[in-house]
């Protein structure tokens, strides 16, 4: 029942992309490249911008900064002769206004008184407090 020949194994080939392949892939990447080039030098040049453009914010408020507290210390130069402060302690002039109240206040005396031998020790006797 035999046939003549023995199984034979399947003819295995290896294919890989074509050259055309290849070359439109490559192409592909150099655009992609191409495009992130752009990409970057546009950002770097914009970031560029905006940090030159902070600089020269920064520096005009230093500017104006060191102008205005010129001035200030020009004009807090100029009022320094105006006001002289010294401390010293001085005896209290008998005029002089205190906060102490002029008359003694009266103490109201409590006429509340618990004794412990007023009312026998029951339930209920003594004195209401809620524990």
């Amino acid at each position: 029942m035999c046939f003549g020949g023995g199984p034979s194994a399947p003819e295995v080939k290896y294919v890989g992309p074509s050259d055309d392949d290849i070359q439109r892939s490559e192409q592909q990447l150099q655009t992609y490249q191409q495009q992130m080039a752009q990409q970057q030098q546009q950002f770097e040049s914009q970031l560029q911008t905006q940090i030159a453009d902070a600089q020269a914010d920064t520096e005009s408020l230093r500017s104006e900064f060191a102008a205005e507290t010129a001035a200030a210390a020009g004009a807090s130069a100029a009022d320094t002769s105006a006001y002289t402060t010294t401390a010293q302690q001085t005896e209290v002039p008998v005029s002089a206004q205190t906060t102490s109240s002029s008359k003694k206040k009266k103490e109201n005396k409590s006429s509340l008184r618990i004794s412990s031998a007023a009312t026998p020790q029951a339930a209920g006797s003594g004195l209401n407090i809620g524990v």
